[in-house]
């Protein structure tokens, strides 16, 4: 029983350990979108543009964004839901050289 009791305590800080790992690989970017396509996301943030990957994954949150899945039948581009000049915080990962955006949450339109 006592060496259940440990390897269970094992787990859970090995959990714990890779979470937080992970989290911080996360970073946020605030800034202005200056272009957006079905596969990327240029922002402008601090006098520097720094563009991200898009995919399916990337989920865009913010008013109204609801409205705009129900029109496209709940399956939206990334185009539909983001315009030059909305402002925006980016929550993305680097794989590689490439910056992927997780979660793309719009400030104002």
């Amino acid at each position: 029983m006592r060496r259940v009791l440990i390897a269970v305590q094992f787990l859970a800080l090995a959990l714990v350990f890779s979470t937080s790992a992970a989290a911080k690989d996360q970073v946020l970017v605030n800034g202005v979108v200056k272009t957006v396509s079905a596969s990327s996301l240029t922002v402008s943030a601090g006098g520097k543009d720094t563009t991200f990957a898009v995919d399916a994954k990337t989920n865009v949150v913010g008013q109204g964004m609801g409205t705009k899945g129900e029109a496209k039948k709940g399956k939206p581009m990334i185009t539909d839901l983001l315009k030059e000049g909305d402002r925006v915080t980016v929550t993305y990962q680097g794989t590689g050289s490439t910056l992927h955006a997780s979660k793309v949450s719009v400030s104002a339109k």
